[in-house]
């Protein structure tokens, strides 16, 4: 399997911020952070400031790009093309900096307090869907069908699978539906497959791999 790209990584971290020696004051905090990481678009007024979602995009931490940083009462989310465990190490980065240089420590307020999604373009050796050929015979129905009602014969493939948990039976953060589906637009015999997942990226891959791998070799 190889690695085409990352389409989407996104950290959700779950806390509270406090500041004992004072409450800070949001313009300087909001200027401090754009100028530290270079955000192309930071907020500014009062306004912007005391939304319940502020916004900063396009940033540059190291040597890659932060998507956007939006900051919550409650937490924050990260979202980048890069790998998820580069959103950590800025995170780490800038709560490091911010209690050292600032005095704003980090309150943890949840159990589970942390939630990756992780969005991969990936091309495989194999057909990783053949498995699902033991349902040839709904595919030739729908064929059949489709001719029998619009006249155009063609030949169906499974484009895709999604597993989920039960979110009824979860409190917590929700996680997101693990999807692994074919690339819109190419075609079939490439294998390049467009999979999201509620995980690191690191974990995403080596699931996708193993995946691979329990594919019999003349798939």
């Amino acid at each position: 399997m190889k690695l085409l790209g990352i389409e989407m990584s996104r950290v959700t971290a779950l806390f509270q911020a406090t500041r004992p020696k004072g409450q800070f004051y949001r313009p300087y905090f909001a200027a401090k952070v754009a100028e530290r990481y270079r955000f192309g678009s930071a907020p500014q007024t009062i306004a912007e400031l005391e939304r319940p979602k502020i916004e900063f995009r396009h940033g540059l931490f190291e040597d890659s790009a932060i998507e956007t940083f939006e900051v919550y009462n409650d937490g924050i989310i990260v979202t980048s093309r890069s790998d998820t465990d580069f959103i950590d190490a800025f995170i780490d980065d800038l709560a490091t900096w911010l209690t050292n240089d600032h005095g704003l420590f980090i309150i943890e307020t949840h159990t589970v307090r942390q939630m990756y999604d992780s969005s991969l373009l990936v091309e495989t050796d194999r057909n990783v869907f053949q498995p699902f050929e033991s349902y040839a015979e709904i595919l030739k129905l729908i064929e059949k069908s489709l001719k029998e009602s619009s006249g155009l014969g063609v030949e169906f493939q499974n484009y895709g699978f999604t597993l989920a948990a039960d979110q009824t039976q979860i409190s917590a953060m929700k996680p997101n539906l693990f999807r692994l589906e074919r690339k819109e637009g190419i075609e079939f015999s490439r294998h390049q497959l467009y999979s999201t997942a509620p995980l690191k990226t690191k974990q995403h891959l080596d699931i996708l791999d193993r995946l691979e791998q329990l594919m019999p070799d003349q798939f």
